[in-house]
């Protein structure tokens, strides 16, 4: 392995955090290695990204390598056992028609409590880590799913960010059953999701990106110094990326696309698939998103908290939420250790971080503030007046494309 700054904070990882041995590393071509792809593999059929990320012409495809993590559970069936073994086997060495090399992980008799997505992104990002120390470059570690398509331009997109100062990355989404029959259910669901990154950044939340697990990318060496990635079993990419954004250099890259798709699953209690099966069975539609009085609110607290306690604008709902979880002396701690009011605005936005903001809006909906209709909260939050969920779509689509932190050299 050589000798290298990514080398030495992987030698440091390895020490501190549960990286996990039992993985060789996959041999891989002698050209500088930039980008590596990680795709969980759960009874899925992984040609429909594959052949996807093949239409990506690359100039030079020895710079990119994907990684499929085959895994299940200890106790799996025989069936998927027997179908992740195949699978394996089949993408152990491959090269797709753009060049770009495929290798194989086999995640196999993962223990019950911890088998999931937050593991099987673990293993692979934790292997990405130890490819980029032993090629001594701090490249790209990219999350993505096997039921996600992606643009044409996907590849080079990331190429490019990664040649810059960049941590981490929140890449556009858009699920394409929009544009068929499917597309109220997913179109109310959508909205729900960029709604709520907008309302985030109307507050001025330092933190407001989109957080899909299929669509973000870090740096190696940013991965190594927060820990690598969770173990959870769903929202691994929200704590994931909470804990990645307050490192600095976190930007939306809008200039690609990957396309997940709109599909029922039970897998995990919340996200997409979850989404689409409770709006399926009647069990909630998205016709309502969290109320604007509550984004207004933290504005007011968001733009009047420092150094000092009494210039502080805070409304009662925040209130009672800091002194609900014991958080008010958390606050008074970070004013007592801060020199001046640059000093705390740093340590503020890293003590106010996404969990904090998740925690106090879920608490204002419950106890001060109910949901309401999609057309009501655009108009209360942005002024803008919509009839139909597709006017809604176009103008949250719109509002991502236009409100995006950009990465350098885009």
């Amino acid at each position: 392995m050589q000798s290298s700054p990514i080398s030495a904070l992987f030698d440091r990882y390895r020490q501190r955090f549960q990286y996990h041995t039992d993985t060789a590393l996959p041999t891989v071509g002698t050209g500088q290695l930039r980008l590596v792809l990680v795709i969980p593999c759960y009874d899925e059929h992984p040609e429909y990204v594959l052949e996807s990320l093949s239409l990506n012409a690359i100039e030079k495809p020895e710079s990119v390598l994907v990684l499929l993590v085959f895994n299940h559970a200890k106790g799996a069936s025989a069936d998927l056992v027997q179908k992740h073994v195949k699978q394996a086997d089949k993408y152990r060495k491959e090269v797709l028609k753009n060049g770009v090399a495929l290798r194989s992980i086999k995640a196999f008799d993962l223990p019950p409590k911890q088998a999931g997505v937050g593991m099987a992104r673990k293993r692979g990002m934790d292997l990405a880590l130890a490819l980029f120390a032993q090629k001594g470059h701090d490249g790209l570690i990219v999350c993505l799913d096997a039921d996600c398509k992606v643009s044409e331009n996907y590849l080079e997109s990331l190429l490019r960010a990664e040649r810059h100062p960049v941590n981490g990355l929140s890449i556009a989404f858009e699920h394409p059953e929009v544009h068929t029959a499917q597309n109220n259910a997913i179109l109310k669901y959508e909205v729900f999701l960029r709604y709520y990154v907008q309302a985030w950044k109307f507050c001025g939340f330092a933190h407001a990106h989109h957080t899909i697990g299929s669509g973000m990318a870090c740096r190696a060496s940013a991965y190594a110094k927060i820990g690598g990635m969770n173990k959870r079993k769903a929202g691994e990419d929200f704590y994931f990326l909470h804990k990645l954004m307050p490192q600095g250099s976190f930007y939306d890259l809008t200039g690609c696309k990957v396309f997940p798709q709109a599909r029922f699953s039970s897998r995990v209690p919340f996200g997409t698939g979850k989404a689409m099966l409770d709006m399926f069975n009647g069990k909630k539609d998205f016709k309502e998103v969290y109320n604007p009085f509550i984004f207004k609110g933290i504005k007011q607290w968001l733009e009047s908290v420092g150094l000092s306690k009494e210039k502080a604008d805070t409304p009662g709902f925040i209130s009672a939420y800091l002194m609900n979880i014991g958080l008010e002396k958390q606050l008074l701690h970070l004013r007592e250790r801060s020199g001046n009011e640059k000093q705390f605005a740093r340590n503020f936005s890293f003590w106010f971080d996404g969990f904090k903001m998740l925690k106090l809006v879920h608490f204002a909906r419950d106890h001060y503030y109910g949901d309401v209709a999609i057309p009501e909260a655009l108009e209360g939050l942005f002024n803008r007046k919509v009839n139909t969920i597709e006017e809604a779509h176009r103008f949250l689509l719109h509002q991502d494309l236009h409100t995006a932190k950009q990465p350098p050299g885009s």
